[in-house]
């Protein structure tokens, strides 16, 4: 019996940090741009690798709380997948459904940073193309819970499976739906976010889901309620964390620390709530864990790195939460 199995990415990182000169440009449509002059050669002053990816991030922050957790995904057989496999090995998680596709290479995000403004450059792979021929489904039905990290390409389509196999056995169903899901916003979707007991969102990605730009997220979680019934997170950055559970609405900050790497921000924080709800079954508890297990991971380079482990449980910071009746 696992705790978790997570679905989704699982891919090589490599990080790019540009040399500080005017490779920005803001005031654009109101955005902000890397501007590189064509036909040159631009040198890096460094460059890093690291494993990435929501399904192997969400699944390696669990088994460094002490859960048992298992990936379903596919990498590529090659340096890349190994560098996964490596990482799953060394978290414990279990890999005996992380797939070597023979045609297909694993994928790449190329984080692309100067000073604190980064871009990400995506390779897709393996782990975007998992079909339902990949899927051992009576191998995967004894676990609590399922994980389903964004979802992008042929992988989307595996969705609504995972899902109603999950009602069917009586296990629980967190999600991070990526933007390409939500943008498709079809009845098919909808329909099935209202399966989900626990749905993470950042206010950009609810605003997309509700139609509802602009609109503060205290209104966007009510909008979600008639969506979905189960527990709302909503991510704001540094601006914290609202959690909605159908009768509460609660609120709280980031945790501060020396920023050195955003990246696995929201999967660190998806990860140390989904523990929360595991260990004890509280939500104040669950936001707590998400917030720490966040601010320790950007306070390094690379989204696997700085995870809570399970001795710090005993001595975790107080962070102040702040809960109210939704009506």
């Amino acid at each position: 019996m696992f705790d978790v199995i997570t679905f989704g990415s699982a891919t090589q990182d490599i990080f790019l940090e540009l040399p500080p000169k005017k490779w920005l440009v803001s005031d654009i449509n109101h955005k902000k741009y890397f501007c590189l002059p064509l036909g040159d050669k631009v040198l890096v002053d460094e460059m890093q690798y690291f494993s990435g990816g929501g399904g192997t991030n969400v699944a390696c922050a669990l088994a460094s709380l002490g859960f048992k957790v298992a990936f379903y995904g596919k990498v590529g057989n090659d340096a890349s997948g190994k560098v996964i496999f490596e990482d799953l090995k060394k978290f414990g998680v279990n890999s005996r459904f992380c797939f070597k596709d023979k045609d297909l290479p694993t994928a790449i995000s190329f984080v692309v940073s100067c000073g604190d403004d980064r871009t990400i450059l995506v390779y897709k792979g393996a782990c975007h193309f998992l079909f339902l021929r990949d899927i051992k489904l009576k191998k995967i039905k004894k676990t609590k819970w399922f994980y389903l990290a964004p979802f992008y390409e042929k992988t989307i389509e595996l969705f609504p499976i995972l899902i109603n196999f999950a009602k069917e056995k009586n296990i629980q169903v967190a999600a991070n739906p990526s933007i390409d899901q939500i943008e498709k916003n079809n009845q098919d979707f909808l329909s099935n976010l209202s399966k989900i007991d626990v749905l993470f969102l950042n206010k950009e990605e609810a605003a997309v889901l509700t139609k509802s730009p602009g609109v503060c997220v205290e209104d966007l979680g009510k909008m979600l309620q008639k969506i979905c019934s189960g527990i709302i997170v909503i991510t704001q950055g540094d601006k914290g964390v609202t959690v909605f559970d159908g009768e509460d609405v609660y609120r709280a900050d980031t945790y501060k620390v020396a920023i050195e790497d955003k990246t696995g921000a929201g999967d660190s924080f998806a990860g140390g709530f989904m523990a929360g709800l595991l260990k004890e079954n509280n939500i104040e508890y669950a936001i707590r864990l998400g917030i720490i297990n966040s601010a320790k991971n950007i306070s390094q380079k690379g989204a696997k790195n700085g995870f809570l482990n399970k001795a710090e449980l005993k001595i975790l910071p107080t962070i102040d939460i702040i809960k109210e009746r939704t009506y």
